[in-house]
C-alpha cells in the first residue's frame, strides 16, 4: 500500500501549528481499488426521476465544472477517477420525489471497499431525499473512499442522509461538494458511529440570493476512534442562510476535531449563518478540539458561532439510575435526549431503530 494520508482535511485559515487542528493525518494508506459486486441500488426513470450507477461519462461532465478540493489530492483522484461503485441522481424540473432514494453499501470479506462518486442534479423547483447507508461485518476491515456531489438549482430542495456504522479497523473518508443557486435548499444529516479514523469534508457555495444550507451531525466516539469533521458554508449570495447544528459524545480514549467555518464573502449583504457544536465527554481520557470559525469580507452580515463540551451531569445520572435504569441505560437516555432531535430527520424507522441499537452496542462494550 502507498500514498499515506498525511495532512489532509485541511483548515480554510490555518493557525498556529501546535494546537494539532489545522489537518489530520493518518497513519493508513489508499489501498488498491478492488471490485465492488454487491448489489447497493436499482436504477429506474420514472415520471422525471432518473437514477442510474454511476459512469466515466455522466462523472466527468460535472467534474470539469467543479473546483472542489476535497480531503486532499490523493483521495479525490481516487474518488473521482477510480472509483467502483457510485449514482447518478437526477430530478426533472417541479418534480418532487416522495419516496426517499435508499442506497445500501455493505461491506463484508468478499467486498472490503468502496469507492464511490455520486452526482445528484436537482432541476428547478424539484425536490429529492437520497439516502446513503455505509455498513461492514462486525470483523471485517473496510475502506471507503467517497465523493457525492449536488447541484441544488433554483428554488429545488435537496436532503441528504448519510448514516455511516462501519466496523471498527475501518477506514471512513467522505467528501462533498455542493452548488446552491438562488432559493435552494440543501439539507445534510450525517450519522458517523463506527470506522477507527471517520473524516468527513463538506463545502457548500451558496451562490444565489436567499439559497439555504443546513447540516445537522451526529457522531459518538469509542475505543481509541479518531473523528475529524470539515464544514465550510461560503455565502456568495445575497441574503443566503446557513445553519450547522452537531452534537456528539465521546469515550475511553477516542479522539475528534471539528472545525466549522462560515464564510461570507464580499457581495452576501443580508445573510445570516449560526453554527453550534456540543459534545457530550464519557471518559477523562478523550481529547476534544473544536474550532468554529468565522470569515467574513461584508459588512451586512449576521454570523455566530459557538462550542462546547461537558460531562453528564451526576445529578441527571443518579435520577435516571434511582428509576430503575442501569448506569449504560441512564447514560444511552442522555446521548439520545442529544442527539434525537438530528436523528428524528430521518425519514425511516428502520434506520433510527439501526441507529439506537448501534449506540446502546457501543456504550454496552464500555
Amino acid at each position: 500500500m502507498e500514498n499515506t494520508l498525511k495532512k489532509i482535511n485541511n483548515i480554510p485559515v490555518r493557525t498556529w501549528r501546535w494546537l494539532g487542528v489545522n489537518n489530520v493525518n493518518i497513519n493508513e494508506a489508499l489501498p488498491d481499488v478492488v471490485p465492488y459486486n454487491n448489489e447497493y441500488v436499482t436504477s429506474f426513470e420514472d415520471n422525471g426521476i432518473k437514477i442510474n450507477k454511476m459512469s466515466q461519462n455522466i462523472s466527468s461532465d460535472f467534474n470539469n465544472t467543479c473546483t472542489y478540493t476535497g480531503l486532499d489530492e490523493l483521495s479525490l483522484n481516487q474518488a473521482k477517477n477510480s472509483y467502483n461503485t457510485g449514482v447518478f441522481v437526477h430530478v426533472a424540473q417541479y418534480k418532487k420525489h416522495e419516496e426517499p432514494v435508499v442506497i445500501n453499501y455493505k461491506m463484508d470479506n468478499n467486498n472490503t471497499t468502496v469507492v464511490d462518486n455520486n452526482l445528484i442534479i436537482a432541476e428547478e423547483g424539484s425536490e429529492i431525499t437520497v439516502v446513503i447507508n455505509y455498513d461492514s461485518s462486525e470483523n471485517n476491515t473496510s475502506f471507503h473512499n467517497g465523493l457525492t456531489q449536488i447541484y441544488a438549482k433554483a428554488n429545488s430542495v435537496v436532503n441528504l442522509i448519510k448514516i455511516q456504522t462501519l466496523s471498527k479497523d475501518s477506514l471512513h473518508l467522505d467528501a462533498h461538494a455542493v452548488k446552491t443557486e438562488e432559493n435552494a435548499v440543501v439539507n445534510y444529516t450525517a450519522v458517523d458511529l463506527g470506522a477507527k479514523y471517520a473524516v468527513t469534508n463538506y463545502t457548500d457555495d451558496l451562490l444565489g440570493f436567499r439559497s439555504s444550507s443546513n447540516i445537522h451531525s451526529i457522531y459518538l466516539g469509542d475505543k481509541d476512534r479518531v473523528i475529524d469533521i470539515n464544514y465550510l458554508i461560503n455565502h456568495h449570495g445575497k441574503s443566503s442562510n446557513s445553519n450547522i447544528e452537531t452534537r456528539g459524545a465521546l469515550m475511553d480514549d477516542s479522539k475528534k476535531t471539528f472545525r466549522g467555518t462560515l464564510d461570507f464573502k464580499k457581495g452576501c449583504k443580508k445573510s445570516r449563518g449560526q453554527e453550534e457544536e456540543y459534545t457530550v465527554l464519557l471518559s477523562p481520557k478523550v481529547k476534544n478540539k473544536s474550532v468554529p470559525i468565522l470569515l467574513c469580507t461584508e459588512e451586512d452580515v449576521d454570523g455566530q458561532h459557538a462550542a462546547s463540551a461537558g460531562r453528564i451531569d451526576e445529578n441527571k445520572l443518579f435520577y435516571i439510575m434511582s428509576r430503575g435504569f442501569s448506569e449504560t441505560e441512564a447514560k444511552k437516555l442522555v446521548i439520545e435526549a442529544a442527539f434525537n432531535p438530528i436523528i428524528n430527520q430521518i425519514p425511516s424507522e428502520e434506520i433510527r431503530n439501526k441507529i439506537s441499537t448501534s449506540i446502546r452496542r457501543r456504550l454496552e462494550n464500555e
